[in-house]
């Protein structure tokens, strides 16, 4: 494999060419409205190498028991565990960015089970804490007392249970554009249709509709949506082609089998009085959350210390590398260690909010694994029969059987997707974004009576729905 060179530049600026009289354009970002549609459907993507193989570290693979995880260590120092996203991303995402943390860090990537370069064993079956017991596995076969556990998106959402679970080995934990694992109506809009022109819109939606039906390959569809405008729902400044085709390649690998039921968790209160150090790294432009989600972060995690990047979205560590590593420098100086009584005293604490929670977290998981079994039917009779007998009994999660319903939209089970969204609305009557899934579903059988009225009353729940106000108008 031929040897790659990278440069971070860290100040973006017009660089005049005095030779000629031209210049070079800044980086393109989401601020500058452009549009960008392809008229051809790239089947085959531009074949780029994969960025750790011109990296010097140490790769291996590491034993936890009953599966092997692929890992790379970078750097020496205070250790730091970074936990990529997805569900189904592999570590591959944060390179060559952070690589400037091992300058002070024994920086640790690795590939969640069923993910990446680690083993396709689900064992009992991929879950939310299976994901975090092997990360526990992780640092006991590096032998690692504590460690930094800094997670990006659905990562975060792993370090904020693993840092519930195991605070003893936790020396602080860095969410960064993390899930916030709150079942809380303010965190579900997200923000990217104010940022795609109507054509982007419209050729995404082809596009995942050719993914869904199985038309083109994941990798295919992640490709040929970044290079018509997709790349603005994850990045500030627009990628390069070949940093796309990276992304379909190497970002998002994961078992077909691959699932996780995290949904079903919420860590509400969970962190008011938690004194393990914590750092919250928000983009300014993250637009799969609403702009306030720093603020509503804050209310939650009180103690912690949060920033904002003015230049970044999802992805704030490729957009703002300079900005994002000397964030985390500068807060893992200020970390003093957190007493026993009082990482004691929290964890008990933590643990009887989560407990409240744990029979309807059991009852969710045990429906949607019905469904997945044995087939909708049995499971919409269980629920009518539980519902007859206690009318007031609550079965089931909204956030995850919604999840459900996409991923068998997705699948192109399109008639089972929508029996999922119509329970989901059944439970959650007061729910806009439950009538809004339904709508989508049912557009997607061409039953449009319904995707209108379906609609309507999401809007009349929430006003603010733009998306619904947007596919009402185009109807």
């Amino acid at each position: 494999m031929k040897q790659i060179k990278f440069f971070t530049v860290s100040i973006i600026a017009i660089l005049t060419l005095s030779s000629c009289g031209h210049t070079i354009p800044a980086r393109e970002s989401i601020l500058d409205n452009i549009t960008t549609l392809e008229d051809s459907l790239y089947l085959e993507l531009p074949q780029s190498p994969r960025l750790c193989d011109a990296m010097d570290i140490e790769k291996r693979f590491v034993d936890i028991g009953d599966s092997k995880l692929y890992c790379e260590i970078e750097g020496s120092g205070t250790p730091l565990v970074l936990i990529n996203g997805g569900p189904g991303d592999s570590h591959h995402i944060f390179h060559p960015w952070l690589s400037e943390l091992s300058k002070g860090f024994q920086v640790i990537y690795y590939d969640q089970r069923g993910c990446g370069l680690s083993d396709y064993t689900p064992g009992p079956g991929y879950s939310f804490e299976q994901a975090v017991e092997d990360l526990e596995k992780l640092r006991i076969s590096l032998k690692i007392d504590k460690w930094i556990v800094a997670g990006h998106s659905f990562g975060g959402g792993l370090a904020q249970y693993y840092t519930i679970k195991y605070p003893q080995h936790v020396l602080g934990q860095v969410l960064i554009g993390s899930v916030p694992m709150m079942d809380i109506e303010e965190f579900r809009a997200g923000r990217a249709q104010e940022y795609y022109s109507e054509e982007e819109s419209e050729k995404i939606a082809e596009l995942r509709a050719m993914a869904i039906a199985r038309k083109i390959s994941m990798a295919q569809y992640l490709f040929n949506k970044d290079i018509n405008g997709g790349w603005k729902r994850g990045s500030f400044y627009k990628p390069t082609r070949e940093r796309m085709a990276q992304n379909g390649l190497y970002d998002f690998v994961a078992d077909p089998l691959y699932t996780s039921d995290w949904a079903v968790y919420s860590f509400k209160d969970a962190f008011l009085e938690c004194p393990v150090p914590t750092l919250i790294l928000e983009g300014k432009y993250d637009l799969i959350w609403k702009a306030d989600k720093p603020a509503l972060m804050a209310k939650y995690h009180p103690n912690a210390s949060v920033q904002v990047l003015e230049n970044s979205g999802h992805n704030m560590f490729a957009d703002e590398p300079g900005h994002f590593t000397e964030a985390i420098k500068l807060w893992a100086e200020s970390i003093e260690q957190v007493s026993k009584p009082e990482l004691k005293k929290w964890s008990q604490s933590a643990d009887k909010i989560i407990g409240e929670r744990i029979d309807l977290i059991e009852s969710s998981k045990d429906f949607i694994r019905l469904i997945k079994e044995s087939g909708i039917e049995p499971a919409k009779n269980q629920y009518l029969e539980i519902k007859a007998a206690q009318p007031e009994a609550k079965i089931f999660f909204e956030a995850p059987m919604n999840a459900l319903g996409y991923e068998y939209l997705f699948a192109a089970r399109l008639d089972e997707s929508v029996e999922i969204f119509e329970l989901n609305v059944m439970e959650y009557p007061e729910s806009w974004n439950a009538y809004d899934s339904l709508g989508e579903a049912y557009l997607k059988i061409n039953e449009i009576d319904k995707a209108k009225a379906n609609y309507l009353k999401s809007i009349e729940l929430n006003p603010e729905n733009e998306n619904g106000i947007k596919i009402l108008k185009d109807l």
